[in-house]
């Protein structure tokens, strides 16, 4: 009896150790199979990252915020996505003009461009996608958008866009949003800390963009913010850098405090109806990490310079 009972604890002890090596083997090659999957390509120098398709959790729980309430996202196709911001070098090559000349947040080929206005984005847009021999994605009329209310917009062209055309263009709020967190769901797509060392490992931001003073040994200040060459930090999981700080990142959508719902929706284009201000994501030099949770919003008059807001771009699968 006493030998039965001993042999089949030892056929359980070896289950289970075959059980845990079977497991770590299984979880090794996920984790070896998800950094295959990050799969580069380069149009007209921009290197791109490809973005499966999944859901997601947007947004965060929070009352009166404009990120809330939570909801759950479909992105149904996957798309390409700028491993980098948009430098200065390929803003002006395209454009033949430095928005960042002069500037006090700094200027070289490749620091990120910046100071630009929404529909200058646009612009870029299909400015890259005619030299790249590729159907614009944007139609742009100059007739005036009767949806924008702004009163200090003096441009108000109506932007649609040809869901066909294979050119480049702006990432959606759900998409840009989808990239940041790379399958995450931590408040910043490196986890839950907000410490600037620790922020610092994956972004350009308030305090360490800049000049710093100490006295007597302690931190006191930072000033002189300047942009860094993009690509210089750890990326999230999708192989994506910068995607919180140096510059901030204008998306598609138009901005409204209450555009978010409980209801799961699938590729938003976001809020559709009167508007004032486009939306902004992935804050700046100017802004703390703790304000760099993949889940906040910023805005701005699309004809505004904000002198911090530059872009990224995307091209459909």
């Amino acid at each position: 009896m006493i030998k039965k009972l001993l042999h089949y604890i030892l056929i359980i002890r070896y289950v289970i150790l075959i059980g845990l090596l079977f497991f770590t083997l299984i979880f090794y090659n996920i984790g070896s199979f998800a950094e295959q999957l990050i799969i580069e390509k380069s149009i007209g120098g921009i290197v791109l990252v490809y973005i499966p398709s999944g859901s997601f959790v947007m947004g965060k729980n929070s009352k009166g915020k404009d990120y809330s309430p939570q909801h759950n996202v479909t992105i149904n196709n996957g798309f390409w996505m700028g491993k980098y911001e948009i430098t200065q070098k390929q803003y002006s090559e395209i454009t033949g003009m430095n928005p960042c000349e002069g500037s006090k947040y700094g200027e070289g080929d490749n620091l990120p461009v910046y100071n630009i206005s929404w529909y200058e984005a646009i612009v870029f847009c299909n400015e890259l996608s005619s030299v790249n021999m590729l159907e614009p994605y944007y139609i742009i009329n100059a007739n005036k958008d009767i949806d924008n209310i702004s009163q200090f917009d003096d441009i108000k062209w109506s932007i649609s866009f040809n869901e066909n055309a294979k050119g480049f263009r702006l990432p959606t709020e759900a998409e840009w949003e989808y990239g940041c967190r790379a399958r995450t769901k931590t408040k910043h797509y490196w986890g839950d800390n907000s410490a600037r060392n620790i922020a610092g490992k994956y972004s350009w931001h308030l305090f360490n963009s800049g000049m710093t003073g100490y006295y007597k040994g302690e931190f006191r200040w930072v000033k002189q913010h300047k942009m860094q060459e993009v690509g210089t930090k750890l990326p999230n999981n999708f192989g994506l850098y910068d995607m919180n700080g140096n510059a901030s990142e204008w998306c598609f959508d138009r901005y409204h405090k209450n555009s978010y719902s409980k209801k799961a929706v699938t590729d938003p284009l976001g809020y559709q109806d009167k508007y004032i201000s486009r939306v902004v994501r992935g804050g700046s030099i100017l802004d703390s990490p703790d304000d760099f949770a993949s889940y906040k919003r910023w805005f701005a008059g699309p004809f505004e310079k904000t002198g911090v807001n530059g872009l990224r771009v995307v091209l459909p699968e």
